[in-house]
């Protein structure tokens, strides 16, 4: 991604270390706010380890067992950002003087929080609108006939959208619900995709962007429905400064610190909270290219104290879209030829398998229409890049 002036606090360098399923926009962003930045994923993606200090495999397979592997590069850092894909992990093997390491919320808040089940208790107890949830073994057939369809099953951990999928009568609830007992299912709401960025101290919680999502395109081979395929910053709506009170006062309520994001369905009659990402989201890419803030600088301070007093205004708009592969491929092109407007560029020669994504298309503009329109075109470049069959 282009650079850009960095606004934050100045700062020693640190060394920080992100550990997730992809954490190229944070080892990529921290670099560009002047941190020594190390990276543990499970992509590998050229642009991650041209940002990183050093970067560490691992198996996406078993994402969370492979982690105790580099607790040795642990010890050697100043602090940890913790991403997605560890929402439900247990750092119990951590030392006690490295889990003070942890930039964001620990590991047991986290874990409560992301669980959709608990979050829909919680959001009751708070009066905030979000979809009727029920646990696979809370479904029985009384309960099933009140619910309107379709609905959502999902699990209970996790985000993506990769393992959501539709149960459109009763009796494909009830039997989804026998097979797989641990799954959320939700009624379904219509409406515009959207999640808040936001960030929080101790004392207060500030929005720092609202953004549409870009769920289920058929036109990036998205591999289902639900599946994140991206967004677009800013998004504008007659709920927007609703929208964002909502976010801080949930991030407030769970006690949440740095970056967290919302995610919610906004209707006509207005919003509903679908669920809590309580880490760095995917929207940081098109937060920073809109708003010329430095989140992982931002996130960093804001967990030490020092926050912003104010939101901050969209200067841009600016969308990101992520190419899915429609079947399995072998990346032919360089995609590292340009820096800036394609990012997760994967290693020419890479196998990508059917439904996986490829890379993910930059663009920025003065409108939405035309941000989304050049974020396209690169998408259009990374599809050429891959030889199917």
């Amino acid at each position: 991604m282009p650079s850009r002036k960095h606004l934050g606090k100045m700062h020693e360098t640190e060394k920080i270390l992100a550990i997730g399923y992809s954490v190229r926009h944070i080892v990529c962003s921290g670099s560009r706010a002047g941190y020594e930045m190390y990276a543990a994923d499970a992509f590998g993606d050229v642009d991650t380890k041209r940002c990183a200090k050093k970067y560490l495999p691992l198996n996406p397979l078993q994402l969370q067992a492979d982690t105790p592997r580099i607790k040795e590069e642990i010890s050697k850092v100043d602090g940890i950002i913790i991403a997605s894909g560890f929402e439900s992990a247990d750092f119990g093997f951590l030392k006690v003087e490295d889990r003070g390491k942890i930039l964001g919320n620990a590991p047991e808040k986290t874990k409560e929080v992301s669980n959709k089940a608990w979050l829909a208790s919680r959001l009751d107890d708070l009066g905030i609108a979000h979809p009727l949830t029920y646990t696979g073994r809370e479904i029985a057939e009384e309960k099933a006939k009140h619910l309107h369809y379709p609905v959502v099953a999902k699990p209970a951990y996790g985000g993506g959208g990769t393992a959501n999928f539709f149960c459109n009568t009763e009796n494909a609830l009830i039997q989804c619900a026998k097979q797989l007992p641990e799954f959320l299912y939700q009624e379904y709401i219509k409406g515009k995709h959207a999640s808040v960025s936001l960030i929080s101290s101790k004392r207060e919680a500030i929005s720092i962007c609202l953004n549409e999502q870009l769920i289920g395109l058929d036109s990036l081979y998205a591999p289902g429905p639900f599946v994140y395929c991206g967004n677009v910053s800013p998004f504008v709506t007659k709920f927007s400064e609703r929208v964002c009170e909502i976010a801080e006062e949930i991030a407030m309520e769970l006690g949440l610190v740095g970056s967290n994001g919302i995610d919610i369905v906004i209707t006509d009659e207005g919003p509903f909270v679908i669920e809590v990402n309580p880490r760095f989201q995917g929207t940081l890419d098109t937060v920073e290219l809109s708003t010329a803030l430095n989140l992982v600088d931002t996130h960093v301070n804001a967990i030490r104290g020092d926050l912003l007093v104010e939101r901050v205004k969209a200067k841009k708009y600016a969308a990101k879209a992520i190419a899915f592969a429609k079947q399995e491929g072998m990346v032919m092109g360089n995609l590292n030829l340009d820096r800036g407007w394609i990012v997760d560029i994967p290693e020419k020669g890479r196998i990508i398998k059917t439904g996986e994504p490829i890379a993910t298309g930059i663009g920025i503009g003065d409108s939405r229409e035309e941000a989304f329109v050049e974020a396209m075109k690169n998408v259009e470049r990374i599809k050429a890049g891959v030889r199917y069959g």
